[in-house]
């Protein structure tokens, strides 16, 4: 073993994987004792909720690992463990559940701060009463150095708040990259802090889907000063008009409310979409689905390509009807036709509607309308998904559209052994049933091409798409 470097030892205790096997090897002679608390053994280590080892041994020798996964209140020593010791960790997720561990929560967030490796906290609080929520907000608002951070607020959660500023005159060098936080009424504070301190920085921001945030109106002018924000994932917000100057944003995802005080949020966001010419990506969510051209948010689709300088590449709408007693026609599908010869950039498109005015759209398509357009995904809930694929609507759509190709997501693949279709009983494209793993594949794909072809270049590698040719 004295002939072995250094570099080769650290990459067998690497292996050892146990805590316990690891830490033993202090007792072979000075050279492990000393490895094996090197840096380079415990960097990818993980401490979780469900793991029955004692974390003390680990928490007060070595230098570093990788994260922790705490659900507080924590179970024997745990908790007092993570606030106290000397071993840093890149990364936190925290659960906490009872009343009163925010501030334990705090305490782990403000040790390991103070370690100096911390770049990554994840907190859901998931306690309708928490106490001291103010005291977490406000360590996580003056926490240095994070590169991601991720809030969940219990909506209905009652704790701590006062009219004192989250961080108390305390300015904070910007870092985040990534910030995800639910706006609600205890958040609101917390979030306007953290989008003006890390203004600079910032990249991606996602405020959540949820209309008790659209009463916000501070939310959209910080939103635009924030110099590289990329990606934006919110409600119908108060003045996103603003963000038209944000000219580094380029994915959007917005959740319409049909809420009364919404209307004048609504059309922010058209003037928006009507004006951001840097998107490329769109995805809109209706809760509830939209029924008629009076419903909020309806004429999104419209203003998008309104300017006729849509420069958008990706487009998602999300209007799936869970109320089946509900008879009528959605408007969006005849709005997304009138609207494609104005999307002249679109090539991916995703349209969760129901199944016969899902099948009317596709059969509206041609390359004259959406010359650019490669990918169309559809869901499929009401039936089988193999039968569909064998179905007319497949066949015409791909004999006009040639080179376009069909993403399928459904309930049901194929049918059950003892409930099997006419497509399922010639027992083709047996890859929908299941992977050589056994397993049932998440997202087939459907198209025509020659086999020979190349999948789109975008998607080249996703391994949770199967492509299979369907020559007609």
């Amino acid at each position: 073993m004295e002939m072995l470097p250094d570099e080769v030892l650290l990459m067998v205790l690497e292996e050892l994987g146990d805590a316990r096997d690891i830490l033993a090897c202090r007792l072979v002679c000075k050279r492990l004792a000393a490895l094996a608390l090197h840096p380079a053994v415990w960097r990818d280590f993980y401490f979780g909720s469900t793991d029955p080892r004692c974390v003390c041994p680990v928490m007060r020798l070595v230098p570093c690992i990788d994260s922790i996964d705490a659900q507080l209140p924590e179970k024997g020593c745990r908790q007092w463990a993570y606030a106290t010791t000397r071993c840093a960790a890149k990364s936190l997720r925290l659960r906490v559940d009872g009343a009163g561990q925010a501030v334990y929560a705090a305490a782990i967030i403000s040790r390991h701060e103070a370690l100096g490796r911390l770049i990554d906290v994840d907190i859901e609080i998931r306690a309708t009463v928490v106490t001291d929520v103010t005291v977490l907000l406000g360590t996580l608002a003056s926490t240095i150095n994070l590169k991601k951070l991720f809030v969940y607020l219990n909506p209905e959660a009652e704790g701590t708040s006062t009219t004192a500023p989250i961080l108390g005159g305390l300015v904070v060098t910007p870092s985040l990259r990534e910030f995800d936080c639910n706006l609600v009424p205890l958040t609101e504070r917390f979030v306007k802090s953290i989008l003006s301190q890390h203004a600079a920085t910032l990249e991606e921001v996602d405020l959540g889907g949820s209309a008790s945030s659209l009463t916000c109106t501070s939310a959209a002018p910080l939103l635009a000063a924030v110099t590289n924000l990329t990606k934006l994932t919110c409600c119908c917000l108060p003045g996103m008009e603003a963000l038209t100057a944000c000219k580094s944003l380029e994915v959007l995802e917005i959740t319409v409310h049909a809420e009364s005080l919404n209307q004048p949020a609504v059309a922010g966001v058209a003037k928006l979409l009507r004006r951001a010419e840097q998107l490329r990506e769109v995805s809109l969510e209706y809760a509830p689905a939209v029924r008629s051209l009076a419903d909020f948010g309806a004429e999104l689709v419209s203003a998008l390509a309104s300017s006729g300088r849509s420069r958008v590449e990706t487009l998602r709408i999300n209007n799936y009807r869970h109320d089946t007693d509900y008879v009528g026609d959605c408007p969006l599908p005849q709005l997304l036709v009138s609207a494609l010869p104005s999307l002249s950039a679109l090539r991916c498109l995703s349209l969760e509607i129901d199944g016969a005015q899902r099948d009317a759209f596709l059969l509206a398509i041609r390359p004259d309308l959406a010359p650019a357009l490669q990918r169309v995904e559809v869901w499929v809930f009401d039936g089988c998904g193999h039968a569909w694929i064998h179905g007319d609507t497949v066949k015409a759509v791909l004999s006009v559209n040639p080179s376009l190709h069909l993403i399928l997501d459904v309930l049901e693949r194929v049918c059950k052994d003892d409930e099997r279709c006419q497509a399922c009983e010639l027992d083709c494209h047996a890859e929908l049933r299941v992977d050589r793993a056994g397993r049932t594949w998440s997202f087939p794909s459907v198209y025509s091409h020659d086999p020979l072809d190349e999948c789109p270049e975008d998607h080249i590698g996703d391994s949770s798409e199967l492509w299979i040719h369907l020559p007609f």
